[in-house]
Parts: C-alpha cells; sequence; structure tokens
C-alpha cells in the first residue's frame, strides 16, 4: 500500500510499525512520483537486507529512488541514505561485462 512520507514518518505509523511487524529496517520506494501516496515501505533484517531490497527495486525499474533507514526500538526512523540507480550503475556494468565475458569463452570466443 502507497503512503505518503509525512505519514511513513509519522508516530501512527511507529506505533503500527511496531505492534504488527518489528523490522530493524525499512525501505522506503518511490514508486508513483507524481501522486500523492508515491512510497511503499517494504521491512529488511537488517543493513545488506535493505541493500538487496534498494538494488533490486531500482534496477528492474520498479522504483525510482529508495530510502533505506534504521528503525528505532520505538518504531521512530533515522535519517535516510536515499538512493538512485546511480548508485549501483557501477556494479551493474561490471556485472554485465563479466556475463559477457563467460558467454563469449562459453562459445571459445575472446576479445
Amino acid at each position: 500500500m502507497a503512503h505518503s512520507l509525512s505519514f511513513l514518518l509519522s508516530s501512527e505509523a511507529a506505533t503500527a510499525r511496531m505492534a504488527e511487524r518489528k523490522p530493524s529496517y525499512v525501505v522506503h520506494l518511490e514508486v508513483a512520483p507524481y501522486t500523492d501516496a508515491p512510497l511503499t515501505e517494504l521491512d529488511a533484517e537488517n543493513r545488506d537486507h535493505a541493500y538487496n531490497i534498494a538494488r533490486t527495486w531500482l534496477t528492474n525499474g520498479r522504483a525510482v529512488s529508495v530510502g533505506i533507514r534504521r528503525v528505532r526500538v520505538d518504531g521512530t526512523l533515522v535519517a535516510a541514505d536515499i538512493l538512485d540507480l546511480s548508485d549501483f550503475e557501477d556494479d551493474l556494468a561490471d556485472e554485465t561485462q563479466s556475463n559477457l565475458n563467460k558467454l563469449m569463452s562459453h562459445y571459445g570466443l575472446t576479445f
């Protein structure tokens, strides 16, 4: 369900977050940037899990940007690490080159 940033940072959302789920981190995905409720919140078990969620949503084109936030024990959130596709472009280029090299060597091609 999509929400506004102000709602996701509210005490109401913090209370619900801890009553229902108790996540260590949340990832706010900007999926509908030109609407009143542009963000979706996903839970993450730890920082690495949060970055993997962010990377997947950004590289598959399903999110415009993401914010990764640690959740305090009362459900409130710390300041976000904001990411977009440009934060993963070098990794994607390296992966693409590696896959191309594997494919070419499979067929006995080199360059």
